[in-house]
């Protein structure tokens, strides 16, 4: 008899080395298996390599908070003789006696001593900077990877990594965060809302090529600027006249619809300067609307005729207007491949405009900012005016650019995809953890019902567009 086991899916014989697929049978050295399967070799050597790195920055941030313990001469200094009077020494250098006169040295309490040390004044600074955010950092750490946990098991599988950050955030920050441990984080989470967020903007741009996005054609890239311009330019005026809402939290939630759920919410939140309440609002509306459509779509798909009879415009309506990149993908799995294809690359098409759409987001709101202190009376120069570039929105560009013109290494891109994902949780949390429940409440039921509204739109109006840009 020969002895079986299954690889990824595929039986092997031991005995004969065959693999028996569902494609057939293969040699072993003939059998591609998959990167994420966990027999591969490439696969177990990135993550060897992944948790390599993880070690080395574990090092060198141990290293830079106790810089000292490394070095024995850093804390190396002529302790003072505590003396009321000015007193002779004698000095015997090598145990040699020297002349009095060239000895005699006069020491008081007025004089302050020399203090030789060989810490080097950047090493010190470094030090500082990353003992005084390292607490909260390592929170919003922990939150983080208990989010992305949760979020593969089958209770939370449904749910983004980026919402249950979220969640976790606002319990702790509601129940823990307070007095003299807030004060010890307050550091490390204003970095990780700020800079780890930005660093997992720009390495989006990893995930992305121009390749991909001239794949869909025309039709593909009209439908995404049309709703991404449609959506914010609706998001933002109907939560400010209709709903009342104040511009920061419309244009939040608007962004959120309009471009790529989260991680718009995320990328518009220095823009607009929203406050952490306001971000984690707008995030919950998010994910609910997208995991509305991530289960309503695969039913369109089968009873909507002229939906079945054409993958592609299926796949435009689903990347163009479903928020979240994850939900894209859950549903055009559930309606087949080729509609999974043209909708990822739709998505990601619709994800390159976040740089454009933040860039005119902040021309807009400095001009008004300047109109209305004009209106006032007070001197431009003088007020709180002024244009916010959000630079690194440039920087996801450019890394995309540069991910379309040069072959980059596999591992690195998937590196960088998971520092990405892993930076924007890491955010989430941190957002969570100074986002108010009295201030949520105090939102009331608008940010739902504007939500729900824009997810109207995105479902009527996408479909309008696709089509007609289709010309079906």
């Amino acid at each position: 008899m020969l002895s079986t086991s299954k690889v990824c899916g595929a039986k092997f014989s031991g005995g004969n080395h065959i693999f028996v697929t569902r494609r057939g049978a293969f040699k072993k050295s003939q059998l591609q298996l998959p990167m994420n399967c966990p027999s591969n070799p490439r696969e177990l050597a990135f993550k060897r390599n992944y948790r390599c790195a993880h070690l080395c920055l574990i090092i060198v941030f141990v290293f830079c908070v106790n810089a000292d313990a490394f070095n024995p001469k850093a804390n190396t200094r002529l302790a003072p003789i505590l003396t009321s009077k000015t007193k002779p020494l004698h000095l015997s250098p090598n145990g040699h006696q020297v002349k009095e006169s060239l000895t005699n040295v006069g020491l008081s309490t007025s004089t302050y001593y020399d203090t030789p040390t060989v810490t080097n004044n950047a090493m010190r600074k470094l030090r500082s900077f990353v003992s005084e955010r390292a607490p909260g950092v390592a929170l919003a750490a922990a939150l983080g990877q208990l989010s992305v946990v949760i979020s593969k098991t089958s209770f939370g599988a449904h749910v983004s990594p980026l919402l249950w950050a979220t969640i976790f955030g606002m319990v702790y920050g509601n129940t823990f965060h307070k007095g003299e441990s807030k004060q010890l984080v307050a550091s490390g989470i204003k970095f990780s809302k700020g800079r780890l967020l930005r660093l997992g903007i720009i390495l989006y741009g990893f995930k992305i090529t121009l390749q991909q996005i001239a794949g869909i054609g025309f039709a593909g890239l009209a439908t995404d600027v049309f709703i991404v311009a449609s959506t914010l330019a609706l998001g933002i005026n109907l939560g400010q006249r209709v709903f009342g809402l104040d511009e920061t939290t419309s244009t939040l939630i608007g962004s959120g619809a309009a471009i790529c759920g989260c991680s718009a919410v995320l990328a518009t939140q220095p823009v607009v300067g929203g406050e952490s309440h306001e971000v984690s609002a707008a995030v919950g509306t998010v994910v609910l609307g997208g995991t509305l459509s991530m289960f309503l779509y695969p039913f369109l798909f089968k009873w909507v005729p002229f939906l079945a009879a054409s993958p592609k415009l299926m796949g435009i309506f689903t990347g163009s207007t479903i928020h979240e990149i994850a939900g894209v993908v859950a549903a055009g799995k559930a309606m087949g491949g080729d509609v999974a294809v043209t909708a990822v690359v739709t998505k990601l098409a619709r994800v390159l405009l976040l740089a454009p759409a933040l860039t005119t987001l902040s021309w807009i709101r400095n001009r008004k900012c300047i109109r209305e202190a004009k209106a006032a009376g007070v001197d431009i120069q003088a007020s709180t005016c002024k244009l916010v570039l959000p630079w690194f929105a440039f920087g996801f560009v450019a890394i995309s650019a540069l991910n379309s013109v040069i072959s980059l290494p596999t591992a690195l891109v998937k590196l960088a995809s998971k520092t990405s994902a892993f930076s924007l949780v890491c955010a989430m949390a941190a957002l969570g953890v100074e986002s108010d429940l009295v201030e949520i409440k105090r939102l009331g039921s608008k940010p739902i019902l504007l939500a729900g509204c824009l997810w109207a739109w995105l479902t009527v109006g996408g479909l309008g567009a696709a089509r007609l840009f289709m010309g079906v």
